[in-house]
């Protein structure tokens, strides 16, 4: 038999499924005659099959050196260096058939590709463009364009080319899932849900498609639905880390925090130190009072992918070790205002162990701040001495390993100016012998979790029918809607003009009987204060008020109320004018 057909039954054994057989044909051929083209050829493209990718791109490399011009070659040779990782060497691949006047916009495309992942996505887009503008109707082109203005930010210009892309090939699931995600970066929640049905009903096997479509209906707060979506998807795909972190999350939000627990722990098992989920995690410990374990957890918040920016890195870090006494600590404050306030309670502590103290606070609560104690308090930006520590404040409680029964809680630690607070007083009819109460209906609208805790000022109607009381509203911002309402409700005093920072509001709340708040900075303050405060609670609440009690072990005048379901405001008013009745 001649070497042609030895070769020919070479390839016929490899297609039915006895490639051993012939790469030994193949290499005995070879050891004869070393140069013979298609023996290379095929033993290349064995090799590529079976995985010897190395072996494969240098037996393509001898091939070529045989016959540099043939296209079909120096493709399969970009292909196995693409699939190697070997990005750059696959690229010039590409340039090469392209030089050699194979232009073609699969092969354009597939240069594109080997840009991307070299992270020249502009380069990528000038290469599609090119392919585009000779081949229009070319949909895998539109749908990569789309693929790279996605990575690259631009999201609407991303969904317009997958909408080309569908309007050439409408059966494309792929396509449709990638409008599905631009659709939500553009938060079309909806369209995007829409888009990710139509991509399931095409490949209903695929776990990224159902694992997507849970992330939607979270965002849409269907949690039921997305949890139905989101198990469908780990049926698929059950080593998926980053699935069961989203599992968790959602139990979470459906206060199933044990569940949700025992799924943080999946994610944790199929990828170690996992920030997202070990933050996650530290939330559910937290309100279920398992405060050893959430605290350590509760340090990923640093490590997690939007985690906040760390600032003063350049100090060594003091977390309990080692003794502190006779040294100078910054502790600074990091997240919201009423974070703040609460842990600010742990510069005494510090200052106990013999430290000298420097807290930094957000500029508005620096004066409320320094009657605290015997120790500096400046404003985020002022200029401090050199310290030799710091601390963030929420990393404190760990440092003392605080637990439910050893948590700081004295009485109060503010005080109200005496003069602002006498002042303000004299300004009002406060000889009437009425209750003095205090409202909070919202916080900062920036907080994510805003829409759940703050409740429209309307919610509050019932309680300013109660005829033994004045009621004062203790915020500056108001939502369009509150205002209206304010406008038409004479009774509710406004007190805005007379604040311009917290030590402001706290003597105003000094003179208060009782401050009713949602979950904001100013219910923090009232108890911090002493002040009787009565803090509204969404259904799933921050995990600070841990579960199912009224009390907080943080603050011992308040006292909570919570949704008995998600939103339900009108419930939770009809206990506190009942509860104000008998106040």
């Amino acid at each position: 038999m001649n070497t042609i057909h030895l070769i020919q039954q070479a390839y016929k054994d490899f297609q039915n499924g006895n490639a051993g057989h012939a790469e030994l044909s193949l290499k005995n051929i070879l050891k004869s005659q070393p140069e013979n083209f298609d023996a290379l050829h095929i033993l290349g493209v064995i090799c590529a099959a079976t995985g010897k990718k190395n072996e494969a791109m240098q037996l393509f490399g001898q091939a070529l050196a045989l016959d540099g011009k043939n296209v079909s070659l120096h493709y399969k040779l970009a292909r196995v260096q693409f699939e190697s990782g070997q990005f750059e060497a696959a690229l010039g691949a590409y340039e090469k058939i392209i030089a050699l006047g194979y232009i073609k916009p699969e092969i354009l495309l597939a240069k594109a590709v080997a840009l991307i992942n070299l992270q020249h996505h502009r380069e990528a887009l000038d290469c599609i463009d090119q392919a585009l503008s000779k081949w229009p109707d070319y949909a895998d082109g539109w749908s990569h364009k789309g693929s790279i203005l996605y990575q690259l930010g631009q999201f609407e210009d991303a969904l317009h080319c997958f909408e080309q892309a569908l309007s050439l090939q409408p059966a494309t699931a792929d396509s449709w899932y990638k409008k599905g995600l631009a659709l939500d970066k553009l938060a079309r929640y909806t369209d995007a849900l829409a888009s990710l049905d139509r991509a399931i009903a095409l490949v209903p096997k695929s776990a990224a498609y159902w694992l997507d479509r849970a992330v939607i209906l979270h965002k849409l707060e269907r949690y039921a639905e997305s949890l139905s979506d989101n198990e469908t998807g780990l049926a698929l795909a059950p080593d998926n880390a980053e699935a069961w972190g989203d599992h968790g999350l959602t139990l979470s939000r459906m206060k199933r925090h044990q569940q949700a627990l025992a799924s943080y722990q999946r994610a944790l098992s199929l990828r170690d130190e996992y920030a997202d989920v070990l933050s996650n995690q530290s939330l559910s410990q937290l309100v279920l009072g398992q405060f050893e374990s959430g605290w350590q957890s509760y340090e990923y918040r640093w490590k997690k992918g939007n985690a906040d920016f760390r600032r003063h890195t350049e100090i060594p870090l003091w977390l309990g070790q080692p003794a502190i006494s006779g040294k100078r600590i910054l502790l600074w404050s990091e997240q919201g205002l009423g974070d703040t306030i609460q842990f600010c309670r742990y510069a005494a502590l510090v200052a106990a162990l013999g430290a000298e103290v420097v807290l930094e606070v957000d500029p508005a609560l620096k004066t409320i701040a320094q009657t605290m104690g015997d120790f500096k308090v400046i404003a985020i930006g002022e200029r401090y001495a050199p310290v030799d520590y710091q601390t963030p404040l929420m990393s404190l409680p760990l440092v003392f390993k605080t637990d439910l029964t050893s948590i700081p809680a004295s009485p109060s630690y503010f005080k109200a100016d005496s003069e602002k607070q006498e002042s303000w007083r004299k300004r009002q009819d406060f000889a009437n012998g009425k209750l003095k109460i205090g409202l909070v209906c919202s916080g900062n609208a920036g907080n994510t979790n805003d829409h759940r805790r703050s409740a429209p000022l309307q919610e509050f109607a019932p309680l300013l029918q109660l005829d033994g009381a004045d009621f004062f509203l203790l915020q500056t911002d108001m939502r369009d809607a509150d205002q209206l309402f304010c406008q038409r409700t004479p009774q509710l005093k406004l007190v805005a003009n007379d604040i311009s920072d917290f030590d402001d509001t706290a003597a105003i709340i000094a003179n208060l009987d009782l401050v009713i708040s949602v979950d904001t900075s100013v219910a923090h303050l009232s108890g911090a204060l002493g002040v009787p405060v009565w803090i509204l609670l969404p259904w799933v609440p921050d995990w600070r008020w841990l579960l199912d009690r009224e009390d907080s072990p943080w603050y011992p005048s308040a006292r909570l109320f919570r949704q008995n379901r998600a939103g339900d405001w009108q419930g939770v008013m009809e206990r506190v004018t009942s509860a104000l009745n008998d106040f």
